[in-house]
């Protein structure tokens, strides 16, 4: 007879796992393997980086303190030891105000935009000298200094007239500079020169002075032309009745004289009241 029992007995069960555990094999030994396989995995991405199109990647080794440049495509590293930099070697546009003073000590400021670009070839020298923060370690300082060495050789009042010798002065002085630290320099632009409020007062002021004085010359030329259009005129008239005199006689006169003459005889009125006619008319 067979006995019927509601669970498997204790005993029952712990065999069962025995059996399962030798079949499957302990979770306990996949802890390694599977930390090893995603060691193997992080290990193998971070042996690899790319480069993309207008970048320049600069490799840095921890160890050896080396620095090398690669343009763009897939290339291999040293994980952990072998840093990755990479740099924006396009056209950059870069705005600065720089303070500055005239030749006459006068306050200027000028508003620059530079367009640049890095030296793709020597980006690792750039990084080993100045660092990734080169617009506000190297250019922004050469740009102020540019500004004030050109501006400085002009009085205040030749800098706008002078614009493009202001401008030719500080593209050289900045172009020496920035060339020392592999960043070429490609245009320089004058955005807008603005001067100190009194000097903006002291100029507008002369412009209405100065317009003043042309006004007052203009009146003084219009004066002296329109005396000498008078003389000129009076002079012609002169001229004309020498001419005049020169060629009419008396007989001209007196035929001048009978062709005007109606067959009359003039009558006048003397003292008494009486009316006297000259010979030959009726009175």
């Amino acid at each position: 007879m067979i006995k019927k029992t509601d669970g498997d007995s204790p005993l029952a069960q712990s065999q069962g796992q025995i059996v399962l555990e030798r079949l499957m094999g302990s979770p306990k030994k996949f802890v390694p393997a599977i930390a090893l396989i995603i060691l193997a995995f992080l290990v193998g991405c971070g042996s690899f980086f790319s480069v993309g199109a207008g970048v320049v990647g600069v490799t840095f080794n921890s160890i050896t303190g080396s620095t090398a440049a690669f343009s763009q495509g897939m290339y291999f590293k040293i994980p952990i030891i072998t840093a990755v930099i990479k740099f924006d070697v396009k056209t950059q546009r870069e705005d600065i105000q720089a303070d500055s003073a005239s030749k006459d000590l006068q306050k200027v400021k000028v508003f620059v935009a530079i367009n640049y670009h890095l030296d793709y070839l020597k980006v690792n020298e750039l990084y080993v000298k100045v660092g990734k923060d080169f617009n506000d370690k190297v250019i922004h300082p050469a740009v102020n200094e540019s500004v004030k060495a050109s501006v400085a050789q002009f009085p205040v009042e030749e800098i706008i007239v002078k614009r493009e010798d202001v401008k030719m002065l500080i593209e050289k002085s900045l172009k020496d500079r920035l060339a020392i630290y592999n960043i070429i320099l490609e245009s320089v632009n004058l955005v807008n020169i603005a001067f100190d409020d009194e000097f903006n007062k002291v100029v507008e002021q002369k412009q209405i002075e100065e317009q003043k004085i042309k006004t007052a010359e203009y009146i003084k030329k219009q004066a002296e032309q329109k005396k000498q259009a008078t003389i000129l005129e009076a002079e012609g008239e002169a001229r004309k009745q020498e001419l005049l005199r020169a060629t009419i006689s008396k007989d001209t006169v007196m035929m001048k004289w009978i062709d005007k003459w109606d067959g009359k005889l003039p009558t006048y009125m003397v003292g008494d009241k009486t009316l006297m006619t000259i010979p030959g008319g009726k009175q």
